[in-house]
């Protein structure tokens, strides 16, 4: 079966699709204005817990990739 539309174009009409048809930010905007105090707070914890998370990442994957491959042993040494 012959498709007339290539998965590439496909992915990229469907994100220009997407933009075209979103709403208007304005409409946001009186929501956005009333926010309550406790949102505030929440901002730092998440961007600290995705901080974290990318180091423990990028560590992990020094470990357990980077360092087998130069032949570095991590961890108690055997008798």
């Amino acid at each position: 079966m012959k498709t007339p539309v290539k998965a590439g174009r496909s992915a990229l009409l469907s994100a220009v699709l997407l933009v075209l048809l979103a709403g208007p930010a304005s409409g946001a905007m009186p929501v956005l204005a009333e926010a309550k105090p406790w949102h505030y707070w929440l901002a730092p914890v998440l961007t600290l817990s995705f901080v974290g998370l990318l180091i423990m990442l990028v560590v992990g994957y020094v470990v357990k990739v980077v360092m087998l491959k130069y032949g570095v042993k991590v961890g108690r040494k055997s008798s």
